[in-house]
């Protein structure tokens, strides 16, 4: 007994611990909040990669397959707000700790108290160790690691999370084979870089495996790609974009282009790049991020935006490059169907590439150059709509 908040949750937790860890037992620690009557308490295993929370889905609440993609997306590994009535309550219930959160920095710090004030930022974030068998790793902080696993909630956030944290979320998230997460804050972490003049890619021509395996290794010998340094604009959508890559192509000061959606077809960004003829403006890279080993590509869509790049101080048609993680990646990745890359090189080059790893932990902080907050995040089905070209 005891008055609210002065630990009383706290100090039973820390006795369980206390039991686990000393005396090797097995403790179920169960919280009633206000009922008096008897019920079933049920209890939930913690998740590694969603398997568990799928379990609890299908044999507890018959959820649907599609059903826990979509609560995945929203609530992460929390299992409170997995099993929320609908994904719209997930959702709110999401956007309501996102708001709630008024120190950005606690939500990946290892020393931050977690009910701290009003903060929200238990509701957003997860502790994970390394290697779940070894019962060490949950005694020393140093094995912890304070993550965001909410796709939704990353996304929502991205705007005011640090470039480190999106780089150790994303980190995270590929080792524990999180792809989806993995690849949404991937593409944002190089938007980050970008827009803050730090990113520099390695790139290497494009080697389309003939009669080889698709995962063997080719020879690539990558070379620095040099970028113009400059502002970054977020304009247009995958049905309205055409007027503002002209402004954008016409404009001296920005360099760095991405679009207003989550759904444009064929690319994620555009970039001018330093001239190397005297007296003409560099061409410009379509760029496509990537952490996938096969990625599709469309000559059609490329052609028709080639139209507006192709004016007379622009000496060189636009190359197409695909950024992936790492060197190891660039040498097993994929561009399909065989047919759509053989057209696209009759026009362009296409390259593959990275960007270097020492630049990981100098990228600037703090407000975007020049970018404007983004869009509310899209809802769960936006990384499934088919990218079909815009329709003249």
């Amino acid at each position: 007994m005891g008055s609210p908040g002065i630990g009383k949750s706290t100090l039973l937790c820390v006795m369980a611990f206390y039991l686990v860890f000393k005396y090797k037992k097995n403790v179920l620690v169960y919280r009633r909040l206000t009922k008096f009557e008897q019920e079933n308490c049920l209890f939930y295993l913690g998740y590694e990669d969603g398997k568990d929370l799928w379990l609890v889905g299908h044999l507890v609440y018959n959820f649907a397959t599609k059903d826990m993609e979509e609560r995945f997306y929203y609530s992460g590994g929390s299992v409170r707000e997995f099993t929320l009535a609908t994904s719209e309550d997930i959702r709110n219930a999401i956007d309501e700790a996102c708001s709630g959160v008024d120190d950005i920095s606690n939500l990946l710090s290892n020393n931050s108290s977690v009910l701290a004030g009003k903060s929200q930022v238990d509701r957003l974030r997860h502790t994970f160790v390394k290697n779940a068998d070894d019962t060490n790793q949950f005694i020393a902080r140093r094995y912890w690691e304070q993550v965001i696993d909410s796709e939704y909630a990353v996304l929502r956030l991205s705007t005011r999370l640090r470039s480190d944290a999106l780089f150790r979320i994303y980190a995270w998230a590929r080792s524990a084979g999180h792809g989806s997460l993995a690849g949404t804050v991937f593409e944002v972490y190089v938007h980050r870089l970008a827009a803050d003049n730090m990113l520099r890619l390695q790139i290497s021509e494009y080697d389309q495996p003939a009669f080889r395996k698709p995962n063997e290794p080719r020879a690539y010998a990558f070379k620095p790609l040099l970028l113009r340094a400059g502002t970054a604009a977020q304009w247009g959508t995958s049905d309205d974009y055409k007027s503002y890559l002209e402004k954008w192509r016409d404009d001296d000061e920005h360099t760095y282009w991405f679009p207003a959606c989550d759904n444009f077809p064929n690319i994620d960004s555009i970039v001018k790049l330093e001239s190397t003829a005297s007296g003409k403006k560099g061409g410009v890279a379509y760029l496509q991020v990537t952490i996938a080993e096969q990625h599709d590509i469309s000559s059609t869509q490329l052609t028709e935006m080639d139209t507006i790049f192709g004016v007379a101080d622009i000496p060189e048609p636009p190359i197409y490059i695909a950024i992936c993680p790492d060197p190891t990646s660039c040498q097993t990745f994929v561009l399909n169907p065989r047919n759509e890359v053989l057209l696209t090189r009759r026009t362009r080059r296409v390259f593959v590439g990275y960007f270097e790893e020492y630049q990981l932990a100098t990228a600037a902080d703090g407000p975007m150059n020049n970018i404007s907050v983004k869009p509310a995040p899209p809802e769960h089905n936006y990384d499934t709509r088919n990218k079909r070209q815009r329709s003249s």
